[in-house]
């Protein structure tokens, strides 16, 4: 059985190297299964105190209790999480990881573990959430659990995020994006051995790196999605909005042209057709909502996915490296069956993540080809605009003494704003669907990448045999 005597938190950091990472699995209780040699020495545990006890016998005191429960309500629902945490090690200094915890699934679909990767936090992000952790603990002192959600999410709010999936989405890019330079693939540089399983895990490595690269150019594309996606979401509006101005204009000009009385008929006619533009506009207007919001989620879920994909290669190369860099106290069957087992797991994800990206890179791509035959159909619909402006303005020459020519310039300007923003979405959109075919060509170089590890891992289990 597994307890921990009490110790007192020390002001001193355990030391975790930015360029370091770690990993941890464990079962549906969240008792450890597993993990890797930085994960022991971070934690300053030994590898049997740590395996078969609960995970929380790293927490620290200085935790709220809510960031646990949102872990657990993610995880147990099938998503992933990314979440700073302050862990406590056995001597009471403590050490700050993002935490990623991941559900590794059966081939059903249903959570069978969970795998927790961790790296250090590097950005300014990590002086903002301690600060907002202790006003939760304080939240959690005074009302409870429900007090410190509703802290956590007005807070989220205050600083610009709608809700915790786009935080964690901001600091996993941004935390990537900080130590690029340091938290990559590294070649190893241990001596080269004769033993069959040093072999096999020299060459899973291989795979590996190449794995790497190829996630390296899917990961460059993130870029380009959120740069598409800032732009739809602030040009969306302003399309949005066109129904309405053409039928604020066309009830303009109706009530103009009943003044008129039967000198008016011309411009009730061009009334209606105003009145008619505005129902066709309206209905291509909904379904490029329906579709922009599809869009959004899609982007959404693939960076996410991206970055914790990218996360996962690192992951698994540094484990490689580790087990190529201590093979030769690797010695017994149940630790080359340990390290297989892990090695399948963490690919195991891998490709559960790779499968989702795919789905969703489908879908997207489906949507950004919907979205595009519907601007192409509102810009059918402003040339018909266009025709009625200068039409209009040939029937306010006769009626100086009425405000058509200020209705009709209207018209020409909502013309020209809705051409220029039809236009400038124009590159951004076609850019981000020749990167999306290009992203769907790479993924099967990671299956192929994926099996191929697989097969070359098959080869352990005739090593643990042996030994």
């Amino acid at each position: 059985m597994h307890y921990r005597t009490k110790v007192q938190p020390k002001n001193i950091e355990s030391p975790f190297k930015p360029d370091e990472m770690f990993f941890s699995i464990t079962d549906l209780k969240g008792i450890i299964l597993t993990g890797n040699d930085v994960f022991y020495r971070t934690s300053k545990f030994s590898k049997e105190e740590l395996i078969g006890a609960p995970h929380n016998i790293i927490r620290h005191p200085d935790m709220p209790r809510i960031v646990f429960k949102l872990l657990w309500d993610y995880i147990k629902t099938g998503k992933p999480i990314v979440a700073y945490v302050k862990n406590m090690a056995k001597d009471g200094s403590y050490y700050w990881v993002l935490a990623t915890v991941i559900p590794l699934k059966d081939e059903k679909g249903k959570n069978k573990k969970y795998v927790s990767i961790r790296i250090k936090p590097t950005t300014e992000y990590l002086d903002l959430v301690n600060r907002l952790y202790r006003e939760l603990l304080e939240a959690e002192k005074s009302g409870g659990m429900e007090a410190s959600y509703k802290v956590l999410l007005d807070s989220l709010r205050d600083l610009g995020y709608q809700s915790y999936d786009e935080f964690m989405k901001t600091v996993l890019s941004k935390e990537l994006e900080s130590k690029k330079d340091i938290l990559k693939v590294e070649d190893t540089s241990v001596p080269d051995l004769e033993k069959e399983f040093y072999q096999i895990i020299k060459s899973v490595f291989g795979e590996a790196k190449k794995l790497d690269q190829v996630y390296d150019s899917i990961y460059k594309k993130i870029n380009a999605f959120e740069d598409f996606a800032k732009i739809l979401h602030e040009k969306s509006d302003r399309i949005f909005s066109l129904t309405d101005y053409i039928r604020l204009i066309s009830l303009n000009s109706s009530v103009e042209s009943f003044k008129l009385g039967s000198k008016g008929a011309s411009f009730s006619v061009l009334s209606a057709e105003m009145r008619k533009n505005s129902e066709m506009g309206n209905k291509i207007i909904e379904e490029m909502k329906k579709l922009t919001k599809m869009i959004m989620d899609n982007m959404d879920s693939i960076v996410i996915l991206i970055n914790i994909s990218k996360l996962q290669v690192i992951m698994i190369t540094k484990f490689l490296r580790e087990v190529l860099k201590n093979v030769e106290k690797h010695s017994s069957q149940e630790e080359i069956e340990e390290i297989e087992e892990n090695i399948r797991n963490l690919l195991h994800i891998l490709l559960t993540d790779a499968k989702e990206i795919t789905e969703n890179s489908e879908k997207m791509q489906k949507h950004l080809r919907e979205i595009d035959e519907h601007m192409k159909k509102l810009k059918i619909l402003i040339k018909r605009l266009e025709f009625l402006y200068l039409n209009g303005m040939v029937e306010s020459a006769h009626h100086t003494e009425t405000s058509f020519s200020i209705i009709f310039t209207e018209v020409n300007k909502l013309v020209e704003s809705t051409r220029d923003v039809l236009d400038s979405l124009h590159v951004p959109l076609f850019e981000v669907i020749e990167k999306n075919k290009e992203m769907g060509r790479e993924f099967k170089n990671v299956y192929t990448l994926i099996n191929k590890m697989y097969k070359e891992l098959e080869a352990i289990e005739n090593v643990a045999q042996e030994v």
